[in-house]
């Protein structure tokens, strides 16, 4: 017997709870941009205030980064309940799933806490976007869909997006993380915490990367050509 959500099928709804955390999230963002930006910057640096105002409005909504910590609070609670399931569910109990939930989930605490390297938080949510593609094959092959056109197209999808977001971007990254590591006194100064994710953490996180991409191409390997031998 179907489950009723999948025969009334009621199309998209605003729920109420959503539309009060939009209006919020919009007020307080717009408390931080008016008032506590300038505040602090006019404390912190004296010479905010001779500016143009042209400059002083464009440094107020850029000197924190606060969306994007605030991501990463939402990225730290979705790969904590990744660790745990991973740690709690036997299908799902496998090495190189604790060791990527665990990762990421660090380098996400550390994002969260720090107002520095925003290119590492904002490279972490452009990972997230090939995760539509290996949930919808996860999904099809679930369902016994995976030998369908549509399931080809996604796991091709899959593949580009997934090299793009977390094989070329890395490039950048680390290119980021060269050009701060070559400043004077960086090892000397910067946090320990925020070291492990430039450093040591972002290099794990690119061969996990580079493991998972080489995974797509096997199973994309083995389907295509699997299928020639068969034809």
């Amino acid at each position: 017997m179907e489950h009723p959500t999948a025969v009334q099928n009621p199309g998209p709804v605003l729920e109420a709870t959503n539309l009060a955390t939009l209006c919020g999230s919009a007020v307080f963002f717009l408390l931080m941009f008016v008032y506590v930006a300038p505040a602090v910057l006019r404390k912190v640096f004296p010479q905010y205030a001779s500016l143009p105002a042209s400059k002083r409005i464009i440094m107020d909504d850029a000197f924190d980064h606060p969306l994007v910590r605030l991501g990463a609070a939402i990225e730290t609670a979705y790969e904590f309940l990744g660790l745990l399931l991973s740690l709690s569910i036997p299908a799902l109990r496998l090495p190189s799933f604790i060791f990527h939930h665990a990762l990421v989930s660090c380098m996400a605490v550390v994002q969260m806490i720090y107002k520095c390297s925003p290119h590492t938080h904002n490279l972490g949510f452009i990972c997230m976007t090939s995760n539509v593609f290996l949930n919808n094959r996860t999904l099809l092959n679930g369902v016994g869909k995976g030998n369908t056109k549509f399931a080809m197209w996604n796991g091709i999808a899959l593949a580009v997006v997934f090299f793009y977001v977390r094989i070329a971007m890395l490039g950048v990254e680390w290119w980021h993380v060269y050009h701060m590591a070559m400043q004077p006194g960086y090892f000397q100064n910067v946090p320990f915490l925020v070291f492990l994710v430039d450093i040591p953490c972002n290099f794990l996180f690119t061969i996990l990367n580079c493991y998972w991409f080489s995974k797509i191409c096997r199973i994309g390997w083995k389907i295509t050509f699997g299928k020639a031998k068969n034809n």
